[in-house]
């Protein structure tokens, strides 16, 4: 009985990711532009708030499937990373090309700002609280989203759809990780899909969902280098925000 359950629920949660997720993430986006438009400041927090939740709420549906069908965590990634030195090394070069890429677009990369603005502005952070609250949105996603695009979703394809190999596993995942973003566009939609094959072949690579995780938070943290209070301000974001909130 507790199988069938997580069966089920396993079930509901692919569908809800792959049909419902992307449409209802670009309806809020798109809510909350309106409402930042409408200069209600508190929105953006509001909408940090309710990503947060969402968060939580996906960690724990998973762990729910987990204990119901009494699926050992390594199988969704949760476990120490194997392999050879050559991982570590390739882990701590894309950590370090994430870092460095932030400080080279933090001094020299406004044509970047100005898309990331276009793909995302509304829910780039203005003030200071906001700023914090995007860090811990940040660090939330980074293993959120793994947990859930890779972890499971990888394992629940290879459990019901024995003939896909890895390399399909990964294309999948990728693909459905993309779409989630769909309120970022198309580039943003395409760009975020590239990014997920990275995590995903790292989590191939390595078993485990560190890796994806530690890099999938650096280039979500990355942004509040990038993003600068003066940029903000030079963008027009920071216009209706008094001076003493930021």
């Amino acid at each position: 009985m507790r199988a069938m359950a997580a069966a089920w629920l396993s079930h509901a949660l692919v569908v809800y990711i792959i049909l419902v997720w992307p449409w209802l993430v670009r309806r809020r986006y798109l809510s909350l532009q309106r409402r930042l438009q409408e200069h209600d400041r508190n929105a953006r927090m509001r909408a940090y708030r309710r990503m947060l939740l969402h968060q939580c709420a996906m960690v724990l549906l998973v762990v729910a499937i987990l204990v119901l069908g009494s699926i050992p965590a390594s199988r969704v990634g949760l476990a120490r990373p194997t392999g050879e030195p050559l991982q570590t090394t390739v882990l701590l070069s894309l950590l370090g090309g994430v870092i460095a890429s932030g400080l080279i677009f933090r001094w020299k990369g406004d044509h970047m700002v100005e898309r990331l603005f276009k793909m995302a502005g509304a829910i780039l952070p203005v003030t200071a609280q906001e700023r914090w609250t995007f860090a811990a949105i940040s660090a939330g996603a980074g293993f959120s989203e793994e947990l859930l695009f890779r972890g499971f979703l990888m394992d629940y394809l290879n459990q019901n759809f024995t003939r896909l190999d890895t390399w399909a596993l990964v294309l999948i995942s990728s693909l459905v990780f993309g779409f989630a973003h769909l309120y970022q566009g198309w580039r943003g939609t395409v760009l975020t899909g590239v990014l997920g094959c990275v995590f995903a072949l790292l989590y191939a690579q390595t078993g485990s969902l560190l890796a994806p995780a530690a890099i999938h938070t650096a280039v979500d943290l990355r942004l509040l280098i990038i993003i600068t209070p003066e940029r903000v301000r030079a963008f027009g974001l920071a216009q209706d925000v008094p001076r003493s909130l930021e």
